[in-house]
């Protein structure tokens, strides 16, 4: 299932079907309004998004977990957020059994497993795919007992998504860490304008998004749907996919030309 992380090399092999760029859309934490909104509008547009969830018992994914069965067969990515979304303590809403700081690798390991297992069995068919860092967080421990969890993830999936403030150079960037935007109360023309530097430098862009039309770090649904109109319009040169499949392209595309 894993893939390397970094390439023996700079070189990569270009996107496919002479595509200059490549864009993802996740959406984290498996808020109704992602249901309510952001399925339609990628459905209505024939784009694949990647949603990331934590399975927990009673979680919204497990509360809705017909609708979500809906959102798998249709072809989205349904990826690994760990089962109790683990932070550092430094962030103020953690609790301290969910604080990174007091967690082993075998703790996150194990936690990691377990959602896996978790959305084997509650999505049919299900395989694992790609893994998202909770609050972009990816080490456990404190102090001398702090390491990074990162090569326990690169062992378990192709790819994994992290937070940042940048796109992601294919020939470069650590397929177990790839940056994302995190967005937030942002109009269709902000996210639109993001990505110009994107597509003039052939790299691959990835937003994180949370409610949309709804819930906590909030887009408005009409935004979402700008943007995805607009990739839309300009696939012939934007190849929007998911985490997995574009994350699966490049490693196979940094050690063969002919990757399709």
């Amino acid at each position: 299932m894993s893939t390397p992380s970094h390439p023996a090399s700079s070189s990569f092999a270009g996107w496919p079907g002479g595509k200059r760029a490549a864009v993802s859309l996740s959406f984290d934490d498996a808020a109704v309004s992602q249901l309510d909104y952001v399925v339609p509008i990628l459905n209505r547009y024939g784009v694949r998004g990647t949603f990331y969830v934590t399975p927990g018992d009673g979680s919204i994914f497990v509360q809705h977990i017909d609708r979500w069965r809906q959102v798998h067969a249709a072809g989205h990515e349904i990826g690994n957020h760990t089962v109790l979304h683990p932070c550092s303590a430094k962030r103020p809403w953690i609790t301290p059994d969910l604080a990174l700081e007091g967690y082993t690798l075998q703790q996150i390991e194990a936690e990691i497993d377990d959602a896996t297992r978790r959305l084997q069995e509650l999505l049919p068919g299900y395989e694992p795919t790609t893994f998202a860092y909770p609050c972009g967080d990816t080490f456990v421990g404190d102090g001398e007992d702090r390491v990074s969890y990162i090569p326990s993830v690169a062992r378990r999936f192709v790819a994994a998504r992290g937070v940042g403030s940048s796109d992601n150079d294919p020939a470069t960037c650590d397929l177990h860490n790839v940056s994302s935007w995190l967005v937030e109360n942002v109009t269709a023309e902000q996210m639109i304008a993001m990505i110009q530097p994107t597509i003039e430098a052939g790299r691959w862009a990835i937003f994180c998004f949370h409610g949309v039309g709804g819930d906590h770090l909030r887009v408005e649904a009409e935004a979402l749907e700008g943007l995805v109109r607009y990739l839309k319009e300009r696939e012939d040169e934007i190849w929007t996919d998911t985490v997995y499949a574009i994350g699966k392209y490049v490693a196979q595309a940094r050690t063969s030309p002919a990757a399709k």
